[in-house]
């Protein structure tokens, strides 16, 4: 059957021609949709992450506390009930730490010794914490409550003081806010429109952020604590909230067994609008591209039909009309190529040929062989042009790609540094917190000593007393300042190699130690057992900054890709120098890879964990350190479930011990 749309060519071709593209628009349009998938699931991730480092704040708040309570424990006016010194040493402690808003000493029967301030505790006799304290000599936790006047909602923290005899004699309790976390929520620079809440086992919201006061101590949405009641102890939701605003949620459920803390569940929540704004874009921008196509497509249809087509149809229609009004020397002016159209012109022109006389036909032969031979020529130099100017072009691209990746790579080793640095800082706070704690009592004691000897009573068993207390608050000091005092070492010298790129000589055994020690942050977070095979008396001149930089993305690589959560592993690195060639073996007993992995670990931008936050720069740039800065080699053997080993080759001089 015909049908008279498609008498047309013109239709016809622009038809064709969106049969053709529709492949591409469906692949186009899955493409879109798996974009706005994955940019819906990286949202996710970054919501969950967010609430892992709130939670964290959480739980550190317990572990200093718990810190915090049994140094004090320790100083002289506590173990001595001295009312006056513990007052003055609980003052000071408070204005030290701002999580607090009271601390106090109190006696064997719950009475107050020393407060501060002073009207925050009268007697603890009947406090389940205090009796919890003092039958078990163990530090325990009070439930949440709320302070009616101020609308704070508080928890206490109990540390029992046991004599050198063993004997419990009082309780030393600290009392927490849980205002503290606004300050915190206002330091992570959140969107306008998120919150954060804390809810309880039994579905009470304890406190919430912004607009505390309004939604404090009173009963949480059901909707939201059967969403955080499931299997799951993390994770993420969309919901509405009490003020009628769709978020996207991240939660946590802590598990503190037979505390207050247990079930505490933890909320973070941004405007879904903002949280998934990455999301809409990405398919609005699918659309607009896949209407642009179409476009695109149908002019490139009506072009090609116009001046490929019709126009060479046109022309042989004119010349068959000239040579009908007895025209004789009429032509088509057409290219016989292949093709119809072609093939038809071809044999048009020989039919009017054949009506020539054969001299005129040989004239017109060589005119048309002259005309021919300029316009190749002037076709010549023109493509000959075109490519230059293509062959410029992918130059200039292929440069800027280079520069693009070689951006990437020193952003993933800044963001690298950037880890280390925040990672050893926060090793630092706690040796250097102890020690300021040791400091400030032996402080104390010396003023307390100096005024028994300017009013002339000091005893020889005070001073005793004071050389044993200093003795043991220096030697404290000195543990945690030295403790903290290798933390920098060691990271100053690691932090200076990886961003300098000096030849020098350095004892490897020494080196490999101090990086380890750098990584410390991230190792202890697991159960993994780090094992160094290597000459103590093994000095090398080479590049240390490049071998920080190989050791630390083969250790990142193992804790990201090589074992599950909570798993143990074993990493060995074995380091042996032969013939002026460093042998270094790197292996774990982790996971393994398939060889289809394999065989692209060392491609820039690969990764299989692309949902954990790895770029695939890593390994890329281990490649890149050995093979160029070192002028070595690096190879790979791994399997499923035999682990991974990484053989690394490079030629080094001899260093000076």
């Amino acid at each position: 059957m015909r049908i008279p749309a498609f008498a047309s060519i013109r239709t016809s071709l622009i038809c064709l021609v969106l049969v053709a593209i529709l492949p591409a628009l469906c692949i186009m349009l899955f493409t879109g949709y798996s974009l706005r998938e994955n940019t819906i699931q990286s949202a996710r991730s970054a919501a969950l992450r967010q609430i892992q480092v709130m939670a964290s704040h959480h739980e550190q708040v317990v572990a200093n506390a718990r810190l915090m309570l049994a140094t004090l424990t320790r100083a002289r006016e506590v173990q001595q009930f001295d009312a006056l010194g513990s007052q003055l040493l609980l003052e000071e402690m408070l204005s030290t730490n701002p999580a607090y808003v009271a601390l106090a000493l109190s006696d064997a029967t719950g009475r107050i010794v020393a407060v501060s301030p002073v009207e925050s505790f009268v007697s603890i006799e009947g406090e389940p914490y205090f009796v919890q304290a003092m039958q078990t000599g163990r530090f325990a936790m009070g439930n949440y409550h709320l302070v009616d006047k101020s609308r704070h909602v508080l928890m206490e923290f109990a540390q029992p003081v046991i004599d050198r005899d063993g004997t419990t004699r009082g309780v030393l309790v600290a009392s927490f806010d849980l205002s503290y976390f606004g300050q915190i929520f206002v330091d992570f620079h959140l969107p306008e429109g998120s919150v954060f809440t804390l809810t309880d086992h039994d579905g009470l919201r304890l406190t919430r952020f912004p607009e505390t006061e309004k939604y404090t101590w009173v009963n949480d949405l059901p909707r939201m604590v059967e969403r955080m009641s499931g299997q799951e102890e993390e994770g993420t939701f969309l919901e509405r909230g009490v003020d009628g605003v769709r978020r996207l949620y991240g939660f946590k459920r802590l598990n503190f067994p037979d505390t207050p803390l247990q079930g505490l569940m933890i909320r973070l929540g941004q405007p879904e609008g903002l949280a998934l704004s990455a999301a809409r874009w990405a398919m609005v921008w699918n659309f607009m591209s896949l209407a642009l196509a179409a476009a695109l497509a149908l002019a490139a249809a009506w072009f090609v039909g116009e001046h490929t087509i019709l126009r060479r149809l046109e022309r042989l229609m004119a010349a068959t009309d000239r040579l009908g009004t007895g025209d004789l020397s009429t032509r088509t002016g057409l290219e016989h190529a292949d093709g119809e159209l072609g093939r038809l012109a071809a044999a048009f022109d020989r039919m009017a040929a054949s009506l020539e006389v054969h001299d005129h036909d040989r004239r017109r032969a060589e005119e048309e062989c002259c005309l021919l031979n300029s316009e190749l020529e002037e076709r010549v130099f023109t493509r000959t042009a075109e490519l230059a100017r293509a062959n410029a072009d992918l130059q200039s691209a292929l440069e800027n790609l280079r520069q693009a990746q070689s951006q990437l790579v020193m952003s993933e080793k800044l963001a690298a540094l950037g880890g280390l640095v925040a990672g050893v800082a926060h090793e630092i706070n706690t040796p250097v917190g102890v020690a300021l704690s040791a400091t400030s009592t032996m402080a104390e004691k010396n003023r307390v000593l100096r005024g028994l000897f300017e009013r002339a009573e000091m005893k020889r068993s005070d001073l005793s007393e004071y050389l044993e207390s200093s003795r043991e608050g220096l030697e404290m000091s000195l543990i945690n300042l030295n403790r903290a005092s290798d933390l920098i070492r060691s990271f100053k010298m690691v932090a200076a190699d990886q961003i300098s790129e000096n030849r020098r000589s350095f004892n490897v055994r020494e080196y490999v130690g101090q990086v380890l020690l750098s990584l410390r942050p991230k190792l202890k977070k697991t159960s993994h057992t780090v094992e160094v095979v290597c000459d103590e008396d093994l000095v090398v001149e080479s590049y240390p900054g490049a071998f920080s930089h190989i050791l630390t993305n083969f250790i990142v690589n193992t804790l990201t890709h090589a074992y599950d959560e909570g798993q143990a592993g074993h990493i060995r690195i074995e380091i042996k120098r032969t013939d002026g060639v460093l042998n270094m073996t790197y292996s774990d007993d982790g996971r393994g890879m398939p060889p289809e992995v394999q065989e692209k670990i060392f491609e820039p931008f690969f990764t299989t964990a692309r949902a954990k936050g790895s770029t695939g720069l890593g390994l890329h740039i281990v490649f890149n350190t050995v093979t160029r800065t070192l002028g070595g080699t690096v190879t790979c053997c791994s399997a499923p479930g035999h682990g991974t080993t990484f053989q690394v080759r490079v030629p080094v001089g001899q260093g000076e011990a």
